[in-house]
């Protein structure tokens, strides 16, 4: 009896020693070894339009690579690319799809811009705790893919460089990087534990302040179960808007939810999915007129790790 007792008591404070035994969740990409992710992305977007309701159904999915190059202390070198961007866009207006992996017509500027966009490589430095530090070769990286502009007829090149250069801007490819870790906590965590980030989500629409809390849930099978929730809220644009072109500016505030599977080995997501709902307003001023245009949108979003 006594034998049982001591046995049942030592299974049951090895099982809370294990409860409470503390996980390292950090990026640990292998030297040369390709990692790849795809995402899937569907937005319904509804705007207001001089009373007019518009819905927009918006579905994307992309495809991309990871690379550790170097690494120093805690920061890597990563070679991030962008092998595929689909998107396919379904309004009352018009229906649009573009497929970046695929060779646009010559007279498709921007589709054979980001055609470009997929072919070369942006390299960040990203601690091993997932927090974004920089580019080292966005200018590289702009330059050859601007080299569109080349081609471009000088009837339609300024459309074409606004467009180019909004797409391009740093802050936009930052957001296209930084949340891919941004769920990894900067320190040891346990069962229940909570964490903070944040980061700025740019477009060239608008900029979302991303609040995020996650929480460690479990440990199964060398797999981290990790939940998150995220406050959105728009930020005023710094930059002014060029002469003869309207004003715009966006008031937005939402709200997301998210369900992650991080393999403790990498760090990477290897299954995860996203619901979104954010509800604002933008608003256009041009020649002394204004026009309010609410709008709705909700966005779910799929994370696997691609084999």
């Amino acid at each position: 009896m006594k034998t049982f007792i001591s046995t049942s008591l030592a299974i049951f404070f090895g099982l809370s020693l294990m409860a409470q035994s503390s996980v390292n969740l950090k990026l640990n990409l292998e030297k040369g070894k390709v990692y790849k992710t795809k995402s899937c992305n569907h937005q319904t977007i509804q705007r207001g339009v001089n009373g007019q309701q518009m819905t927009m159904e918006v579905t994307s999915n992309s495809f991309m690579s990871f690379k550790q190059i170097s690494k120093e202390n805690d920061v890597m070198l990563i070679e991030i690319k962008f092998d595929t961007i689909e998107n396919k866009i379904n309004s009352p207006m018009f229906k649009k799809e573009t497929n970046s992996a695929k060779p646009a017509k010559s007279n498709e500027y921007f589709e054979r811009l980001m055609n470009r966009f997929s072919a070369f490589t942006l390299t960040a430095k990203i601690s091993t705790s997932g927090k974004f530090i920089g580019f080292e070769n966005y200018k590289i990286f702009k330059a050859n893919v601007m080299e569109i502009m080349d081609s471009v007829p000088a009837t339609q090149k300024d459309q074409v460089q606004k467009q180019a250069e909004s797409f391009l801007k740093e802050p936009i490819l930052q957001s296209m990087v930084e949340p891919l870790f941004s769920y990894l906590p900067e320190k040891t965590v346990n069962n229940g534990d909570k964490w903070e980030s944040s980061y700025v989500q740019s477009s060239p629409q608008a900029n979302m302040l991303m609040s995020n809390t996650f929480t460690l849930n479990s440990i199964e099978n060398n797999k981290a179960k990790i939940s998150g929730k995220s406050e959105i809220e728009s930020m005023p644009s710094n930059e002014p808007a060029k002469e003869g072109d309207p004003q715009m500016s966006t008031e937005a505030k939402g709200a997301s939810t998210s369900d992650l599977t991080v393999d403790l080995s990498t760090g990477l997501i290897s299954k995860g999915s996203i619901k979104s709902h954010i509800d604002g307003t933008t608003t256009m001023k041009n020649q002394g007129n204004e026009m309010k245009m609410p709008f709705v949108i909700d966005l779910q979003s799929e994370i696997n790790k691609v084999e």
